[in-house]
């Protein structure tokens, strides 16, 4: 079986990152998945969708990475700080806050960029889902590095661009140094305006740059922030919204996706190991 993570990323603030990663993650949940969701972002906002501000774990985000900063014989595993009670079957979470950023500088100065990636080795869930802040930086390479897929949402105006600009850049620069084969599932497109033509120019600048849209675009809606006060993933807690129903479909649009690039990665690795072997003969 394919091990699938997946993380939600821009650069770009206020695009509806956090949600998305939790509303995938329940939809992955919701479908029979034993899903994982890391909160990644000191500001602990995933972890405050689905547990709220009373329900706070002792272990955290921040006890991993405080632990990787110790000498220990044996390699150190995420899951020893997992969240299991989210009230939400099927998903688990690894919650975050703001004791992650007290330890940046340290774990930059001792080089431990990889250590997201070395703790979810061997794991048993079939999807994670990883939450980095709005920002390039530690953390968010942390979880581009661990990554094997990559989901970019976006709001549709013009910054769009350029923050998907150099989000292109940033992962053939991560291909490139740590982590050549995370997959690039396409761009979400967040509080879309049916019938504008501002965002539909948006959409075919993005197209340009190289980046494939996925679909259905996810409309506008108030009811997005009622379901943060809820403490409730809107999948979940109106699974009949409209809103609800488009990132019902995203998710399975993106399975599809996802399959489709696995077996052609497979098809591509068996053909390359063969043109190898028969290398090796003719040497």
């Amino acid at each position: 079986m394919t091990q699938i993570i997946r993380v939600i990323y821009n650069q770009k603030g206020g695009v509806g990152k956090t949600t998305l990663a939790v509303n995938l993650a329940a939809c992955a949940a919701k479908s029979g998945k034993r899903t994982l969701l890391i909160d990644s972002d000191p500001q602990g906002n995933a972890s405050s969708y689905i547990l709220g501000n009373e329900k706070y774990p002792d272990n955290t985000l921040a006890d991993y990475y405080e632990s990787c900063l110790h000498l220990n014989i044996f390699r150190q595993s995420i899951f020893e700080y997992i969240t299991l009670n989210t009230k939400i079957p099927n998903l688990h979470l690894v919650a975050c806050n703001r004791e992650l950023e007290d330890l940046r500088t340290k774990l930059e100065n001792k080089h431990k960029i990889m250590k997201l990636r070395e703790g979810l080795k061997n794991n048993t869930y079939e999807q994670v889902y990883l939450d980095p802040p709005p920002a390039n930086d530690f953390f968010s390479l942390a979880c581009l590095i661990a990554a094997t897929e990559i989901i970019i949402p976006i709001d549709c105006d013009a910054f769009s661009i350029r923050a998907a600009t150099e989000i292109k850049n940033t992962i053939e620069e991560v291909r490139q140094d740590h982590n050549p084969n995370l997959r690039v599932l396409g761009i979400v497109v967040n509080q879309f305006q049916k019938g504008t033509k501002h965002s539909l120019g948006i959409i075919q600048d993005l197209q340009k740059i190289g980046f494939q849209i996925l679909e259905p675009y996810i409309p506008s809606s108030v009811k997005i922030r009622e379901s943060h006060s809820e403490i409730k993933p809107i999948v979940i807690g109106h699974p009949e919204h409209a809103v609800s129903q488009a990132i019902q479909s995203l998710f399975f649009s993106i399975e599809n996706i996802s399959q489709m690039k696995n077996i052609r990665n497979d098809t591509n690795e068996k053909s390359t190991s063969k043109d190898n072997n028969s290398s090796m003969r003719l040497d």
